[in-house]
């Protein structure tokens, strides 16, 4: 029985989050893409009326100015609370997108390169990961997947550590806990 959703922008999220979140968490929940980050908001909000399950909104901020990124994440805020009859949701906006969990660890994004970056490449990584990944991989490679099947246990518990992942992780916890045997 599902016991949370989860709504994203697109697949690539979906696949992020499937890798990055502990097996005992997903197999009680259900990923759902939004087709872009309006379409998940209308979504989730739409399912916080009608089902009535705990809703995690995961989408990009697309911007590293934090009263954005506040003004963004106080609006959402606002938004699933209107249509939540009391159901717990949780709001998360990657800042400035979701692949920046994954260009936290220079030594992984180094060794999947196969080469070194300066600092100033690494400044791009954090700003515009997704363009990064892009650039130093290849738009048509999939890159995200590669990454992700390429990191060993010890490189996806360092990722697990984003505080994106972290605070996500805590929120699935809560309301989606699975019963001790």
């Amino acid at each position: 029985m599902t016991q949370a959703y989860i709504f994203t922008e697109g697949n690539q999220d979906i696949l992020i989050l499937n890798r990055l979140l502990p097996q005992r968490i997903i197999q009680e929940i259900k990923f759902v893409n939004g087709s872009g980050k309006y379409g998940a908001q209308s979504l989730a909000s739409t399912l916080l009326v009608t089902r009535a399950i705990p809703v995690a909104l995961v989408t990009d901020a697309d911007t590293e100015d934090d009263s954005l990124v506040s003004e963004q994440l106080d609006t959402l805020n606002y938004l699933l609370r209107q249509a939540s009859p009391g159901i717990p949701f949780k709001v998360l906006l990657a800042v400035p997108e979701i692949e920046i969990v994954l260009v936290q660890n220079r030594p992984l994004i180094e060794k999947l390169a196969e080469r070194s970056f300066t600092d100033l490449e690494w400044q791009l990584a954090q700003s515009k990961p997704k363009r990064f990944l892009e650039a130093v991989f290849g738009k048509d490679t999939p890159v995200i997947q590669k990454i992700l099947t390429s990191a060993s246990d010890d490189e996806i518990q360092t990722l697990q550590q984003h505080p994106l992942i972290q605070d996500l992780i805590n929120f699935l916890s809560s309301v989606a806990a699975t019963p001790t045997v």
